[in-house]
């Protein structure tokens, strides 16, 4: 019998190609040089890290409701929100052109999935022109959100949250050039969306 496996060992060796058998050899050293060494911690998954979400509760507040967050870290983000709007009549148009940038700060769970708050600023940008006479302005605003992100399967976002802004909006109807308007504009939020 020891003759028999001796015989299948050396034809084993022969007919196994070089670089296996170098392969086995590496293999074999690293665990006997490893031995007694602690395991090399496992890379961190950090899953999906953007997310673009729509929010169909903020057009009822002139808003597009479409949203872009990108994550840094466990428990920081930031998002941008544009914002559009356009009326016409025979006798006027109207162009208004806004932006909402944000941040996000995580306090259970990590970015972007789970417990938020933060502080957000925008900026409002209105044409209007009537009789031929086209007016400018700009406005700013200031506010916060609070809510809840959930990601699931890595793909695809659910949230709820409210956020408000106490914004200075152009009032371009007034007869005074410059005038503004002070308005807190709430936003609810119910936005469901995709991660990558």
């Amino acid at each position: 019998m020891p003759r028999a496996a001796l015989i299948l060992l050396l034809s084993l060796c022969v007919l196994t190609p070089r670089k296996a058998q170098a392969d086995v050899v590496t293999r074999v050293r690293d665990w006997f040089a490893n031995l007694g060494k602690p395991k090399p911690p496992e890379p961190e998954e950090l899953g999906a890290r953007n997310t673009f979400t729509l929010n169909p509760l903020a057009l009822r507040h002139s808003q597009l409701g479409v949203e872009y967050e990108r994550a840094f870290g466990k428990g920081f983000s930031i998002y941008l929100g544009p914002e559009f709007a356009y009326g016409r009549t025979p006798e006027l148009w109207h162009l208004s052109l806004s932006g909402t940038l944000g941040t996000r700060l995580f306090v259970l769970g990590d970015a972007p999935s789970g417990i938020f708050f933060g502080p957000e600023f925008s900026v409002n940008y209105q044409i209007r022109s009537e009789n031929h006479v086209r007016r400018r302005a700009i406005g700013l605003g200031l506010g916060g959100t609070v809510g809840w992100t959930l990601v699931l399967f890595n793909r695809f976002t659910l949230s709820a949250g409210f956020s408000a802004q106490y914004r200075s909006i152009p009032d371009l109807e007034a007869p005074g050039e410059g005038a503004l308007r002070v308005e807190l504009v709430p936003t609810p939020r119910l936005a469901f969306g995709v991660a990558f």
